[in-house]
């Protein structure tokens, strides 16, 4: 995921291409622990066999989807998604500063 957001902030021009990630990673890392351990154990338990694959492709491309609202306006928590999905106005600066 780190050499990833690097490159985006290289093609987008950035000073600071390690200032997101300070910002975001642990949070964004926290909430891929509690994200991912519940994809996979659903995954195995209520999942049959033969729709794992699209299952975990689908859980995937969620995560990516969260991942790039992240980059471009969260804060790297699921919480600041969920404000987003519910309209609430979200900036990573304010929230940041309030912690």
């Amino acid at each position: 995921m780190q050499s990833t957001l690097q490159g985006l902030y290289i093609l987008q021009r950035k000073e600071d291409i390690f200032s997101d990630c300070k910002k975001k990673f642990w949070n964004t890392y926290k909430t891929g622990l509690m994200y991912w351990p519940f994809v996979q154990l659903s995954n195995f338990i209520l999942i049959p066999v033969h729709l794992r694959t699209a299952y975990t492709g689908l859980c995937g491309f969620v995560w990516a989807s969260f991942i790039c609202f992240s980059q471009q306006s969260g804060d790297g928590t699921a919480k600041s998604a969920f404000m987003w999905l519910q309209g609430e106005k979200v900036n990573a600066d304010e929230e940041s500063s309030d912690k």
